[in-house]
C-alpha cells in the first residue's frame, strides 16, 4: 500500500478465526461505504458545498447454505442537516458512480437507506436498489 499502513485480518470465529480483526468481509462491506462516502465528498467539493458529518452504518448478511459469501448488504446512511433536498439527490445520484459499486451490483444484493433528521417529512428513508 502506498500509505505505508498495515492492516490485520482474521476469520470470524463461525468460520475458523479467532474474530480479532477484521474479517476480508468485512472489509469489502467497508469499501462500499466508503466509496460512497468518498464520491459524495468530490460532489459536493466540486459544488462548493460544505458537508457536515455524514455516517454510514453497514448491515453485512452472509449466506447460511452453499459456498460461503456475502448475500446482502444493508447501507444506512445519516446526512447532515445542512443540506437542501436538491443537494441530497445530486449526493444520492453520485454514489452510484462509486467503482466499488458497480464492481459488486452484480454479485450482492446492496440495500440504501438514506435518512436526513431535519427534514423527516422528505422521503430520504426508502430503500434504494443499486
Amino acid at each position: 500500500m502506498k500509505s505505508g499502513e498495515t492492516l490485520k485480518t482474521d476469520a470470524p470465529t463461525d468460520h475458523a478465526g479467532k474474530g480479532e480483526n477484521f474479517a476480508p468481509t468485512d472489509l469489502l462491506a467497508t469499501a462500499v461505504g466508503t466509496c460512497f462516502l468518498t464520491v459524495m465528498g468530490i460532489t459536493a467539493r466540486e459544488k462548493g458545498w460544505k458537508l457536515d458529518e455524514i455516517t454510514v452504518a453497514i448491515d453485512k448478511k452472509m449466506t447460511a447454505q452453499g459456498p460461503r459469501k456475502i448475500r446482502a448488504l444493508l447501507l444506512q446512511i445519516d446526512m447532515p442537516t445542512n443540506l437542501g433536498a436538491d443537494q441530497l439527490k445530486v449526493l444520492q445520484k453520485a454514489t452510484k458512480d462509486c467503482p466499488v459499486l458497480r464492481n459488486l451490483n452484480d454479485s450482492i444484493k446492496i440495500k440504501v437507506k438514506w435518512n436526513q433528521l431535519k427534514q423527516k417529512k422528505k422521503d430520504f428513508s426508502e430503500f434504494c436498489r443499486y
